[in-house]
């Protein structure tokens, strides 16, 4: 008799923010291939429930809950439907995130610089603090957040989006630390340059896409594919004991 491949999510509920494009759909597509159960979630409603239909078409079992992350009445709502609906929260991965200014830090606005962590990094925080409920009750559950290189690197034009992910880095060692007697596992993904459009405008400044490629070992830009790959090998029973790390997925890119 074959033994259940320890990538299998079969049966599991998995909450993924900004799933309806790049990342965080591509990580939706391949959990549902694995057998989880999603529950789709982005700012537009009906974004969500387009790309929920999608993915039911596909096979899926899924549901769409549209969240604001950075606001805690959305934030709140999102995980009580999933409750309401699967009754448990298994595995959270925390992709919605934004980068507004390629500014320096010394004239970024403190707007910004509050919409950005407030965004990037405390709606994680609240998120995790939500599921922590159901995951510690049943002694298991996986925290995967989504990071990237420029919060491990000193990297121009990143300013305050890579002081955010560095900070979310060590949100995830510290909740690993914290949270690792209740059974739940707390682990980061770090892609280097991803096609996503976040980094369209980026890329398409003259030479830019060329010069990542050049200074890419394997000479490609990731693909959202790539990285979904990661999240879930760190979501299933394969990484039953990794946690606290960060996974670096960028074609080897930080080795120059």
């Amino acid at each position: 008799m074959t033994a259940p491949s320890p990538f299998r999510l079969d049966g599991k509920v998995a909450v993924i923010t900004g799933s309806t494009r790049g990342i965080g759909l591509a990580t939706a597509r391949l959990m549902a291939q694995a057998g989880a159960r999603l529950v789709i979630s982005s700012r537009k409603a009906d974004r969500c429930a387009e790309i929920c239909a999608q993915l039911q078409a596909e096979g899926a079992e899924a549901i769409a809950v549209a969240c604001h992350v950075a606001r805690e009445e959305d934030r709140v709502k999102l995980i009580e439907e999933t409750l309401a609906r699967y009754g448990r929260v298994d595995i959270l991965v925390a992709n919605a995130a934004i980068n507004p200014s390629f500014d320096p830090l010394l004239e970024l606005s403190p707007d910004v610089w509050q919409k950005v962590l407030d965004t990037n990094l405390g709606a994680v925080w609240h998120l995790a603090r939500l599921v922590y409920p159901s995951m510690s009750a049943s002694g298991a559950g996986t925290i995967v957040m989504l990071s990237s290189i420029a919060g491990t690197l000193g990297v121009p034009n990143s300013g305050i989006y890579a002081v955010s992910k560095a900070a979310g880095n060590h949100l995830a060692r510290q909740l690993a630390v914290e949270w690792g007697p209740a059974g739940i596992r707390v682990n980061v993904v770090a892609p280097g340059t991803t096609r996503t459009d976040m980094i369209r405008s980026l890329m398409s400044q003259a030479g830019a896409e060329q010069q990542a490629i050049e200074s890419t070992a394997l000479r490609r830009l990731g693909e959202p594919e790539d990285v979904a790959a990661a999240v879930l090998f760190l979501a299933s029973d394969a990484a039953r004991h990794v946690t606290g790390q960060i996974l670096v997925v960028d074609g080897g890119q930080t080795l120059s």
